[in-house]
Parts: C-alpha cells; structure tokens; sequence
C-alpha cells in the first residue's frame, strides 16, 4: 500500500471517530507496549527516545494536529522527558510542562486545552498496543470523557482491531522503532516466502554473511534460537 493511501485510510477513521467521540482532534499511533521487551535494541532511554520521535507511523485527524503531535514528539526529545507514564497507564493526562509555550499555543488555535493519551492493548499481541490520543477542551469535554471512560475504551477498541486488521503489516511498531530494520524485515519476508539463504543473497544483493547477520539479529530480537522458531514468533509480531 502506498504512503499517500495509508495515510488517506487512517485519516478518514480518525476524522470519523474523532466527531463520534467530540472531541477537538483524535491522534493514533500502533506501538510497543513495554520498551523494556525490546532492550536488545532499545538500549537506553537515549536510544528510546531516538527512535520515538523519527517514528513515521503517527496519524491523526488532521493535517493541523499531526503536525502538533510531530512537534509534541520533537520537544519530548529535546527535553529528555520521562515517558515511563506514558508506557505504564492506561489512561495518561499530559502535563502542562511536558508542552512548550508554542505547542500550547497551537492547541489553543486548534480549540483544545488539554491531552490524553488513552491506551489499548492489542488483542492479536500482547507486546504491542494502540495509543490514542485526545485533543480536548478543558471542563465539558474532559470530564465528559472521565464520566464514560469505559464507553471511550470500548470504542477505540473496536477501532483499534478494525485498523490492525487490515492495515497491522504496515505500520509495524518493530519496523517502526527500527527495532527491526527495513532490510531484516525483507529478509525475514523472503524466507517466510519459501527462499532459501543462496536465493535471499541473491534478490538482495547481500553476501550469505549478510543474510546470516539479518536472522541473526532477528532471531535475538524476537527471543528464537531457530529459524523454524523465529518465523513462528515474526508471525505472532506480525511481521509476515
């Protein structure tokens, strides 16, 4: 699937939901559940954090709140902020101090005050979730969003298994992170598709070594010692 549809789909449920749900903006991001699973590569909180904010895979309502949740992930970054919150409650409310001046400010523009992460687990893996996040105003719609939490989660459940199933392979939180690099994953497509090591050197244009090293970091990644078990746990990742 292109970019261009990948991100007209997203965007056409978002927009949906977010008028369903009323709240000013709706943004959706397909993520790690715990960055503590993936410490072979996600090294550090320096590492972490790296590789949260070159993520590619951030979608929202709007062309405006996109830009304002990229601009949220950069200043995230810049600060060295604590995401722990973010990654241990279901539901996270931002802090003022965790949004610049200027973010504030392009949230006032965007009619919203305040905003909430929500976070639902996904029902196919249990090392991924979907993170939504509300754009709201302050009063009314904060704490009609506290009154009907468990509608709220129920809804953006259903939403979240609608887009996994059928856009899931796309936006990989693996790939995504880098935790699984762009090359890794094709290789790991090619065997999944029957080819044999000589045949992966061949299409890739990687020596048998190169191909080696790629299960090899595959099979550290998703905790395999065999490649028989490796695909086996890439498909529970969704990865092929």
């Amino acid at each position: 699937m292109s970019r261009s549809l990948l991100d007209t789909r997203l965007r056409g449920l978002l927009k949906e939901s977010r008028d369903r749900l009323k709240v000013r903006e709706l943004c959706y991001c397909y993520d790690i559940a715990n960055p503590d699973d993936w410490r072979c590569r996600l090294k550090d909180h320096h590492r972490l954090l790296k590789c949260f904010v070159k993520r590619r895979n951030l979608f929202a309502s709007s062309e405006p709140a996109l830009q304002l949740w990229r601009r949220k992930s950069s200043f995230i970054a810049d600060e060295r902020l604590n995401l722990a919150p973010l990654f241990s409650q279901t539901v996270f409310v931002w802090p003022e101090h965790q949004l610049s001046p200027r973010l504030q400010r392009q949230m006032r523009d965007l009619g919203a005050a305040a905003l909430v992460t929500i976070s639902i687990p996904c029902r196919l893996s249990t090392r991924f979730t979907g993170r939504f996040t509300l754009m709201v105003q302050a009063g009314e719609q904060l704490d009609n969003l506290k009154a009907n939490l468990a509608e709220i989660e129920e809804y953006l459940s259903q939403l979240q298994m609608e887009i996994i199933m059928s856009l899931g392979k796309e936006i990989n939180p693996l790939i995504d992170y880098n935790i699984v690099s762009p090359v890794s994953a094709y290789v790991l497509a090619c065997l999944a598709d029957g080819q044999d090591r000589e045949q992966v050197s061949k299409k890739l244009s990687l020596t048998l070594r190169g191909v080696d090293y790629h299960i090899g970091v595959l099979k550290e990644v998703l905790g395999a010692r065999t490649v028989a078990q490796m695909m086996f746990r890439a498909v529970q990742c969704g990865l092929v």
